[in-house]
């Protein structure tokens, strides 16, 4: 370390050789070119994002649309039969029945709304709905409607943002720093400098320094612009919030890879060995350890078979059915079923009654073998969740999703919520079918509707912190390996 006097000439030294290497890049006008890439590479992948988001919001809308027209209509006819102008032909198509206009005419979406930075990261929303129809009925009814796509693209992914900066951003950091020395060394230069009051270390820093501003600044800046231009609301709601955190762990990230790129470089390796440990170091962190992690959790904690648990929760309804017959006649015995003032007649009351009770009966057998299913992807989340931590890339990757709003933890708590809805609906409706009540408009306008409850800024904030020192102590470590290491950096050619 140099003694306190030397820190002013250190500064200066660092400066003049970060203005050289500023030279150079002009000189060799790899600037513009380096500038266009990432220009070009951010702004596909927030076209990407905003496309994907447009689609979302455009298939809300229209499932909107489609639960306007059912209400309309039945509220429609629900005034032609006051006028005596509609006489319903059956049940299924009478607006005052509570079991049919809450099994079907009225199932309402609960929609999850898109986070402002949404556009950044399509994280799981291509694998999870933006909405789902809740009715009266099972829960398995909503909770299995999964994004049904091609395999094959969900497979690939989607290229977006923080696919750009998980997986591609460290390429080309290696590309601009794998030889910031050894290049210097091979053409001779280095001994040349050495022989200066110029610390190696300092002419380290100065050329890394340089290449992290120039991929740095035109990152921050085009994603800003861009983001803006092409229409998201990062300045609504928490969205400035979103977007200070976002910034912090990408930054935490570039600085991470190239903290790596600094310790390479202080091996003394030439510049071929350096591009070659370079990359290895970005596949085994990003796409070897990434996926033996998700082989391990798999197998340590398997989830049961998708179309194993269909066919079950199939025999459980139909197990409920037949037992539902007798406790629905035993109950119109003790209830002297309807009048003629009900919602329907006798004998489609006592059919109603009876879908009530196998409902009933099956949502409580359904959530339990469910649950089976729900412990063991709540066990991968929460093992993933510690194993992150070996991959900065993987750390990374759920920590935009968080950012974005597109995470597993964002879904799951929309799931949450939309189960304690549908108990909510569930509730409104059963009651009104075993008392054999009629709905009327009144009734309609006050029909439970989902509003989704968004975590506060504080949780959002507590669960970056770990992000940002999973990546900042690693990147610390590796500094000092790096400074202690450029010390003994030869300055001749091997």
């Amino acid at each position: 370390m140099p003694a306190p006097t030397d820190r002013p000439v250190a500064v200066s030294l660092f400066r003049d050789a970060f203005a050289l290497e500023r030279r150079l890049f002009r000189a060799e006008r790899l600037m513009p070119v380096i500038v266009a890439i990432l220009f070009c590479a951010i702004a596909y992948a927030i076209a990407n994002g905003v496309a994907w988001q447009d689609r979302q919001n455009t298939l809300l809308a229209s499932a909107q649309l489609e639960e306007r027209a059912r209400l309309d209509e039945q509220l429609g006819k629900l005034a032609d039969m006051q006028k005596g102008l509609y006489t319903p032909p059956s049940a299924f198509q009478n607006p005052r029945s509570p079991l049919w206009v809450g099994l079907r005419h009225a199932a309402t979406y609960a929609a999850l709304p898109p986070s402002p930075l949404a556009v950044s990261a399509i994280g799981q929303s291509d694998l999870n709905p933006p909405y789902v129809l809740v009715s009266a009925d099972t829960r398995e009814s909503f909770a299995l409607n999964d994004e049904i796509e091609n395999p094959g693209n969900l497979l690939a992914g989607r290229f977006d943002l923080s696919f750009f900066i998980v997986f591609l951003l460290p390429l080309v950091i290696v590309s601009l720093s794998y030889n910031v020395l050894s290049s210097e060394r091979e053409q001779g230069t280095l001994a040349m400098v050495a022989s200066n009051p110029v610390r190696i270390a300092v002419l380290m820093w100065a050329k890394l320094g340089y290449r992290a501003g120039l991929v740095l600044l035109p990152l921050v800046a085009f994603t800003l612009l861009l983001l803006l231009s092409m229409g998201a609301p990062v300045l609504q709601a928490d969205g400035p919030l979103r977007l200070l955190v976002w910034l912090l762990v990408v930054l935490a990230y570039v600085g991470f890879w190239f903290a790596v790129t600094a310790a390479v470089t202080s091996l003394g390796k030439g510049s071929a060995q350096n591009a070659l440990i370079l990359v290895s170091t970005w596949i085994v962190l990003v796409l070897v350890v990434p996926t033996l992690g998700s082989v391990a959790v798999e197998l340590a904690y398997p989830v049961p078979s998708r179309a194993e648990m269909i066919n079950t929760l199939r025999e459980v309804k139909n197990d409920s059915a037949r037992e539902a017959d007798a406790n629905a006649a035993r109950y119109a015995i003790e209830h002297e079923s309807a009048d003629n003032g009900g919602a329907v007649s006798e004998k489609d009351y006592k059919t109603a009654s009876q879908r009530v009770m196998m409902v009933k009966l099956a949502s409580d057998r359904i959530a339990a073998t469910m649950a089976v299913h729900e412990r063991q992807i709540t066990s991968q989340r929460d093992t993933t969740a510690w194993l992150r931590f070996l991959s900065p890339a993987v750390l990374l990757q759920d920590t935009l999703n968080e950012i974005a709003g597109t995470s597993d933890r964002r879904y799951a708590d929309f799931a949450r919520q939309v189960d304690d809805f549908h108990r909510s609906w569930q509730g409104y409706f059963n009651e009104r079918v075993l008392a054999n009540r009629p709905l009327d408009a009144a009734d309609y306008a006050q029909f439970p509707r989902f509003a989704y409850q968004p975590e506060s800024a504080g949780v959002l904030i507590g669960r970056i912190l770990p992000t940002l020192l999973g990546l900042l102590l690693p990147m610390l470590v590796l500094v000092v390996v790096a400074s202690r290491g450029v010390a003994r950096y030869p300055v001749d050619a091997r």
